[in-house]
């Protein structure tokens, strides 16, 4: 079932919400377009995965956009976590962590218990909590199309 009510927690001084109408996509296109995983991504793609994603999370400092995530999942079995960004200048507080977790613990979530992600450099970030490497990696494997931007 999906959970029909907004939900909102506070982690310091950052209000961390579901609410799609707060995203600041001019923000997040231009946090998501420099990065290695979506370099050169056009904003009407970061708005697409946002509109298709099982989740979408922001995170705000004084109603700024501070932070961004979204889960792609069949709110069921499977879950992937995606586009985990902080703005530079909130990065070293825990934010991150703070995000993935509202996500982790978030009711239209509660049945996942695969959860997968990948990163290049944030290894211990998702370590903290409980990420690891697939415990059968060899049963994993992926389809690599050219990506349009």
């Amino acid at each position: 079932m999906i959970h029909s009510e907004r939900m909102q927690d506070i982690y310091q001084e950052f209000e961390i919400t579901d609410d799609q109408s707060r995203l600041d996509f001019a923000v997040i296109h231009g946090w998501l377009t420099g990065t290695y995983w979506s370099p050169g991504i056009s904003r009407g793609k970061v708005e697409q995965a946002a509109k298709y994603s099982a989740l979408v999370i922001g995170a705000y400092l004084g109603g700024r956009q501070a932070g961004y995530c979204r889960v792609v999942s069949d709110r069921t079995r499977f879950a992937w976590l995606a586009d985990v960004y902080v703005g530079p200048e909130h990065r070293g507080r825990g934010l991150g962590q703070a995000i993935v977790r509202f996500a982790l613990e978030h009711p239209d979530l509660a049945d996942v218990h695969n959860w997968l992600l990948g990163t290049l450099d944030a290894h211990g970030v998702y370590a903290k909590l409980g990420f690891a490497a697939p415990r059968e990696p060899q049963r994993l494997m992926q389809l690599w199309r050219k990506q349009v931007l």
